[in-house]
C-alpha cells in the first residue's frame, strides 16, 4: 500500500504541473488535485514507513513554525479572510514537503521521482516553444519606450505562467539534465537534445531574470568542473553565437539590465523601485504583515500597483512581516545547510554513489540559482522552497544510511 501512496504522488506531481483539471474539465469539478492530497495523506499517516523518519528534523521545524505562525497570526492580518480563501493553495504547495520526506525513502524512488519531475518541468517548456514555431504562440508581451511592445514567450494556454515564469521553470530543467547526463548515455542523449531548445525557449522568454539565473548556473557549472577553463570557452563561444542571432529587440531588452539608455530601460528601473516600494508598503504592518497571499491585495489598496511583489523577500515582509520572514530564511537557511552537509558526506568519500553526487550538485546549482532569481519573482505560495526542501532531507537522509556508506581504511 505504501507503494500506491508513491504512485498517487507521481500522478499529483504531473496533474499539477501539466495541469490535468485545466484540460479535463471534470477532474477540476470534482477537485482532483486535492482528492489526490487528501489521499495521499491518509496513506502516509497509515503507511508510514520508519525509515521515513522526518519530525524532529531542523528543516522540518521550520516548516511547522511557519504554518503555525500562517495560522496564528490570521486574526491579526490586515485581510484575514483573504488569507482563509488563499491558504488551500499554500497548503498545496507544503504538501510537497511533507509527502517529499515521508514517501521518498529509497533511491529507487527518488530517481522515479526525480525523472518524472524533470518530464514534465521539459514538458512545460516544449509545449509552448513547439506552439511559438508552429503556430507563432507567445503568450505575453513587454512594453518598452513610445508606447511599442516586445512579444515575450510564456507558459502554454493550460499552463498560465508568464514569461519569468517559464523560464524559472527552464532554470529549473537545465542544472539537473546537464549532471545527470554523466549518469547513463541515455540521460547524456536527452542533454544533448533537449538544451537547445531549453536555452533558446529562455531567449524568447526575454526574462532578464532568467538571463541572472543561468549566469549563476553557468558559474557554478564552471566551479564543479574538473575543466574549467576550457568549459569556460566553450560557453563564451555558445553565448557570442547566440547573442550574435539575437533579435534587435531581445539585445535591447537584456541589455536593459546594465544599461539605463535602453528602450526597455523603464521597466528595469520599475524592477528596483517596485522593490523599495515593497519594503515602504510593508511598513503598515510591520510586525503580521497583511495576510497570507494578500501582497496583491495591499499593493492595490496602498501601494502604486495592482502587481503581486516580484521580490520573494519583500513578498514574505508584505504578507507575514518580519517574524515571517525570519523564520522562512532560517527554514531556507536549513535547506542550505542540509546540502552542506551531504557534500561533506560525499566529499570525505563515505559516499561513492554516482547518481547522489551528481544529485547533489543539481540541487547545490538549483539554490544558488533561485536564491538569486528570488530576488525578482515572488514564491511564498509556489511549490518550489517546500519541494526542494524536502529533497534536502531525503538525499541527506539516504546519503546517512549505512547501505550508501563506503567502508572507509
Amino acid at each position: 500500500m505504501s507503494n500506491l501512496g508513491f504512485l498517487l504522488y507521481l500522478l499529483f506531481i504531473f496533474s499539477w504541473f501539466i495541469h490535468l483539471t485545466s484540460r479535463l474539465t471534470f477532474l477540476g469539478n470534482i477537485r482532483f488535485d486535492l482528492l489526490l492530497i487528501c489521499s495521499i495523506f491518509v496513506l502516509s499517516l497509515i503507511f508510514k514507513n520508519s525509515s521515513a523518519k522526518y519530525s524532529g528534523h531542523e528543516t522540518t521545524n521550520s516548516i511547522m513554525i511557519l504554518m503555525l505562525y500562517v495560522i496564528v497570526t490570521i486574526p491579526f492580518v490586515e485581510w484575514p479572510g483573504s488569507v482563509i480563501n488563499n491558504i488551500e493553495n499554500w497548503l498545496k504547495s507544503l504538501a510537497y514537503y511533507y509527502f517529499t520526506v515521508t514517501i521518498i525513502n529509497t533511491e529507487n524512488r527518488l530517481k522515479i521521482f526525480m525523472y518524472t519531475f524533470i518530464l514534465v518541468q521539459t514538458i512545460r517548456v516544449i509545449e509552448p516553444l513547439y506552439l511559438h514555431v508552429t503556430e507563432g504562440y507567445w503568450g505575453s508581451y513587454a512594453s518598452m519606450q513610445n508606447w511599442e511592445y516586445m512579444y515575450r514567450l510564456a507558459g502554454a494556454p493550460h499552463d498560465i505562467i508568464n514569461p519569468n515564469g517559464l523560464a524559472f521553470v527552464i532554470l529549473t530543467v537545465i542544472p539537473f539534465v546537464y549532471y545527470l547526463s554523466g549518469i547513463s548515455e541515455v540521460n547524456r542523449i536527452y542533454f544533448i537534445m533537449i538544451t537547445p531548445a531549453l536555452i533558446y525557449a529562455l531567449m524568447l522568454t526575454g526574462s532578464r531574470s532568467g538571463m541572472i539565473g543561468i549566469i549563476a548556473i553557468a558559474i557554478m557549472i564552471v566551479c564543479y568542473s574538473k575543466k574549467k577553463l576550457m568549459l569556460l570557452g566553450v560557453m563564451v563561444t555558445l553565448a557570442v553565437i547566440l547573442v550574435i542571432n539575437m533579435p534587435e529587440a531581445m539585445k535591447d531588452r537584456y541589455i536593459s539590465i546594465i544599461d539605463p539608455s535602453t528602450s526597455h530601460s523603464g521597466t528595469a528601473e520599475g524592477r528596483v523601485s517596485g522593490i523599495i516600494d515593497d519594503i515602504e508598503l510593508s511598513l503598515r504592518r510591520p510586525v503580521f504583515g497583511h495576510g497570507l497571499g494578500t501582497s496583491l491585495e495591499a499593493g492595490a489598496h496602498y501601494g502604486n500597483r495592482y502587481q503581486i511583489s516580484h521580490n520573494l523577500y519583500a513578498e514574505i515582509l508584505i504578507e507575514l512581516g518580519i517574524m515571517g520572514l525570519i523564520i522562512f530564511i532560517s527554514y531556507i537557511w536549513h535547506i542550505v545547510k542540509n546540502m552542506i552537509n551531504t557534500a561533506k558526506i560525499i566529499e570525505n568519500k563515505e559516499i561513492k554513489n554516482c547518481y547522489f553526487i551528481s544529485l547533489k550538485k543539481g540541487m547545490m546549482t538549483w539554490i544558488v540559482m533561485n536564491i538569486i532569481f528570488s530576488f525578482a519573482s515572488y514564491g511564498l505560495s509556489s511549490y518550489e522552497w517546500y519541494l526542494f526542501g524536502g529533497l534536502s532531507v531525503v538525499l541527506l537522509r539516504l546519503c546517512n544510511m549505512p547501505e550508501f556508506k563506503a567502508a572507509i581504511a
